[in-house]
């Protein structure tokens, strides 16, 4: 009986360490992943904000195009009726893109101001693919 019973224990103490050494490994694993994340988000940032500045300097162009086109357009008695079209479609394109290109800039602002969106976004996408990690490692991966 203390045979057992000390067999028991041992067996318990095994089962014991070897749990202690996968959470070990997986905690290990985590805190590598959490520090991918973090090192990928501050390069991120690091390209976001050049981009931000890059983007009001081809706006700030965009509307010199749009004046000289309007200028043109104004000034030129001579343009035929096709050539009006076309250049009123330009700037209907022109205006387009301007919408376009504005409502990238304040996603790009909204960004670099507000980083804890892109660190939720991080920590729910690693935690979802940890998850399903896990979930494969078990066997009892959802059939596709």
């Amino acid at each position: 009986m203390a045979k057992t019973l000390k067999d028991l224990l041992l067996a318990l103490l095994n089962a014991t360490l070897i749990l202690l050494a996968l959470c070990l490994f997986l905690g290990w694993k985590l805190a590598q992943s959490v520090e991918n994340i973090r090192t990928g988000f501050t390069e991120n940032l690091k390209i976001v904000a050049p981009l931000r500045d890059e983007m009001q300097g081809i706006a700030g162009e965009m509307a010199g195009l749009r004046s000289d086109l309007a200028t043109f357009r104004e000034e030129g008695d001579v343009l035929d009726t096709v050539t009006r079209s076309k250049l009123n479609g330009a700037l209907d394109r022109l205006g387009n893109i301007e919408a376009k290109l504005e409502e990238t800039q304040t996603r790009l602002a909204g960004l670099v101001e507000n980083p804890e969106d892109l660190i939720n976004h991080a920590i729910t996408t690693s935690s979802e693919a940890v998850g399903k990690q896990i979930v494969a490692i078990r066997g009892c991966e959802p059939p596709s």
